[in-house]
């Protein structure tokens, strides 16, 4: 498979079928999150679509009436995720407190705040680089994910008289890229060397943020 969803595209576009009855949509609902489940537990290779449909509390037949194959559920998962993503960014940047906090402390409400959602959904990240281990191309929507992340994060900045140039937008995708590094590796390769949900994890890179994008200056 070599699908890839641009901005605008339904969630489910291109790798399930649509979902138009309440009693389809909360199946789907079900299978998603039983499949996060399932991939946390036994990761993307070793999970099957029957231990999928069972956790969901459905039938295999209904698993397939609604995904292709387990691949394609991946990749409608993968949608989703990136969906809820979107939302809570643009709903953590809109947040008055943006304005009015230091942005150190921004940034660690950030860090915690990011840090808690991967945690939500450990096992998709550990399906996602099994997936990119086997060549699979999993990766365009979650460069996408921060390339809308560093542009709230440009913006706010700006807002806040922060002078912005080239320099300071290609840094902020890159801090983001870190960020999001930084914590899914402590969740998938352990502690290195503060858990991803430790506070002070978060307090050191807040500062390493501030740091990094030379606003203590």
């Amino acid at each position: 498979m070599d699908k890839t969803i641009e901005a605008g595209d339904s969630p489910d576009k291109g790798w399930a079928r649509p979902a138009y009855q309440e009693r389809s949509r909360q199946q789907r609902d079900r299978l998603m999150k039983a499949g996060e489940r399932v991939f946390a537990e036994l990761g993307f290779w070793q999970a099957h679509v029957a231990d999928i449909a069972r956790r969901a509390g459905c039938s295999v037949g209904s698993f397939y009436r609604r995904f292709q194959d387990k691949e394609a559920f991946f990749f409608a998962l993968q949608a989703d995720m990136a969906a809820h993503a979107e939302v809570n960014i643009a709903k953590f940047f809109d947040d008055p407190a943006c304005m009015e906090e230091p942005l150190v402390d921004v940034f660690r409400r950030l860090v915690r705040n990011t840090a808690r959602t991967m945690k939500g959904i450990e096992g998709y990240y550990r399906a996602l680089f099994e997936l990119s281990l086997r060549g699979q191309d999993v990766w365009p929507m979650m460069r996408r994910i921060e390339v809308i992340e560093a542009g709230h994060m440009v913006e706010l900045l700006k807002a806040r008289g922060v002078a912005v140039d080239d320099h300071l937008q290609t840094a902020a995708h890159l801090a983001i890229r870190m960020l999001h590094g930084q914590l899914i590796s402590c969740m998938l390769h352990g502690p290195g060397p503060f858990t991803a949900d430790d506070p002070r994890l978060h307090e050191e890179l807040a500062h390493l943020l501030v740091r990094y994008l030379r606003l203590d200056e």
